[in-house]
């Protein structure tokens, strides 16, 4: 059994997928797994995937015979890891090679944490751009007990490993498309606390599908998932949410998704449905968990 399982999602990253993977396998801890799951590319990844898997026997393979989507793709790979820790990067992020390392030796004072690091940001030709993702995301920082804040920071997915018994039966959501990562973050944070590294030991890349919001064009898709979020922090959390929190979860899912609605096409007409059914819903769910909290306090 492998000390660290890591789990690639694949997707159509034929430029890119080399240098992933080849940043996993080179990393001066080396009792490892990798498992990649690729989601029914179009490209080569699968073929260049084959070539890898055929070298280093570290290498575990899931190729889908259709394509069913991120969250269900990083969801088959926690279900295969067999490692006492789970780590992941996306087939066009990079690893520094003393990552994992450097990352356990903060495990071995407390093992429940949830650890991450900082990013250096390369653009599509693996340079650096200069910057880091601490700087360019303001709220790409949280450290500690930060369920309050999560919902509203930046985090980059490749940074991330976590003690795999701790994740229990927690999931990223196969009903988000966007926002799946951000409601597993939510419940990790719920219950450990989180290890921020200022040192950047991954590269988060910026390229065409993910420079920025200019080119969204589901933006009923990003819509829904910041209504579905809001329902699933208040079914799950409601009472306990503190006013911090309900500060940051209106601002994720009923402020960011209008931004992006307008900035990417002002007339669509779903920025006229969603910036009232969300905010009415935000405070319907407010309303209700108010009794709730004020007997929270009063019992305590």
């Amino acid at each position: 059994m492998p000390v660290v399982s890591v789990i690639m999602s694949s997707y159509n990253h034929e430029k890119f997928i080399s240098e992933a993977i080849e940043s996993v396998l080179g990393q001066t801890f080396r009792d490892l797994e990798l498992i990649i799951i690729d989601d029914r590319s179009r490209d080569n990844s699968q073929q260049i995937i084959d070539e890898f898997a055929q070298k280093d026997n570290r290498i575990k393979k899931i190729f889908h015979r259709e394509n069913l989507g991120i969250a269900k793709t990083i969801n088959e790979g926690i279900k295969n890891s067999t490692g006492k820790y789970i780590a992941l990067i996306a087939s066009d992020d990079v690893w520094a090679s003393e990552k994992l390392e450097k990352q356990l030796k903060i495990l071995e004072a407390d093992e429940n944490l949830v650890v991450w690091c900082n990013s250096a940001i390369i653009d599509s030709n693996s340079n650096l751009t200069g910057e880091i993702t601490s700087e360019k995301y303001k709220n790409a920082t949280p450290h500690g007990y930060v369920f309050e804040e999560i919902v509203n920071s930046w985090l980059s997915g490749s940074g991330i490993i976590m003690k795999r018994e701790n994740i229990h039966d927690m999931r990223y959501s196969e009903n988000l498309k966007y926002l799946n990562d951000t409601q597993f973050y939510a419940d990790l944070a719920y219950k450990y606390q989180f290890y921020y590294m200022m040192e950047a030991l991954s590269k988060y890349r910026l390229h065409g599908d993910n420079a920025s919001f200019g080119e969204i064009t589901d933006i009923k898709g990003w819509y829904h998932d910041s209504l579905v979020l809001c329902i699933y922090l208040f079914q799950e959390y409601g009472s306990g949410l503190s006013y911090k929190a309900l500060k940051n979860i209106f601002y994720k899912t009923c402020i960011i998704p209008f931004m992006i609605g307008t900035q990417n096409d002002v007339l669509n007409r779903f920025n006229i449905i969603y910036p009232v059914v969300t905010p009415l819903t935000f405070m319907l769910l407010t309303v209700k968990t108010i009794p709730k909290r004020i007997a929270g306090k009063i019992a305590k």
